[in-house]
């Protein structure tokens, strides 16, 4: 259950349809994983609070998409690639991503990454030596 109630949401309720319907175009449920769509509702709500802090950039997403002469769900081709739509794209990633039930079907522990974190390999530190070598740019306050 989410803390947002429904005076909260910036959102009308046809914007919220038209980004539920993306959402679940975005990543659809998979019945061979056993996992839902981004526009279960669980997720919705994630997607719905996450997207209020970007409201503007969703908005115009919202407007692209409405702005297309046919159905959402027989406009992929439409959609696909839009940059517009990129502030949508990446919120519904980022929530589908944060749910419990997605991450156990990817075998990961359904936890935040802190504060036991996750094992990092160790990379190349060398990569770093031309920023080094380059000394301070900047200016001491």
């Amino acid at each position: 259950m989410t803390d947002t109630i429904a005076t909260d949401n910036p959102f009308t309720p046809q914007e919220r349809t038209i980004l539920q319907t993306l959402a679940g175009m975005i990543i659809p449920p998979s019945s061979a994983y056993q996992v839902p769509g981004a526009d279960d509702d669980l997720i919705f709500a994630d997607i719905l609070n996450t997207a209020r802090a970007n409201e503007n950039e969703v908005r115009t997403a919202l407007a692209f998409a409405q702005s297309i002469d046919k159905p959402l769900q027989s406009a992929p081709a439409e959609l696909q690639g839009s940059p517009e739509l990129n502030p949508v794209v990446t919120i519904v990633m980022q929530c589908y991503y944060r749910d419990d039930r997605v991450m156990e079907s990817l075998n990961m522990e359904a936890r935040p990454p802190f504060p036991k974190g996750f094992e990092v390999p160790q990379g190349d530190w060398s990569i770093l030596e031309p920023v080094q070598q380059r000394g301070k740019i900047w200016r001491d306050a």
